[in-house]
């Protein structure tokens, strides 16, 4: 499993957040990305990442063209987003089955997001 982390409002140096990011390495060895929001300090999302399903866009953050103010890291399995792809015609701009949840989220908001999906897993959403 990969391994997501965010800091929100912190006032260390990016060194320092980036140590703690460095915490969960050991849950993703094969790539890792540590990003700022907008390019606030105090904004962070850190990604390990274990390349399970697709090796060559499926690097986090997940952000999509279009919608270009979300953020979103995620970690597991939702079993059913081919289903819910196809049901709402969404087209995907990777293949990784959390794109999802941005499609689903701009649509209905969370709540309806969450009662939506099918699976195990965790995410870090940003709007």
């Amino acid at each position: 499993m990969c391994g997501i982390w965010a800091l929100f409002g912190s006032d260390d140096c990016l060194s320092v957040q980036c140590l703690s990011a460095m915490k969960i390495a050991h849950r993703g060895p094969d790539a890792f990305r540590f990003e700022n929001v907008n390019g606030y300090t105090n904004c962070c999302f850190g990604f390990h990442r274990l390349a399970v399903v697709d090796p060559l866009f499926g690097m986090q953050p997940i952000r999509v063209r279009k919608y270009p103010y979300l953020w979103l890291c995620y970690n597991g399995e939702i079993y059913n987003h081919k289903a819910l792809q196809q049901r709402f015609e969404f087209e995907y701009q990777t293949n990784v089955d959390g794109e999802i949840i941005l499609h689903l989220y701009d649509k209905g908001g969370i709540e309806k997001t969450i009662c939506m999906l099918d699976g195990v897993f965790a995410f870090i959403l940003l709007d």
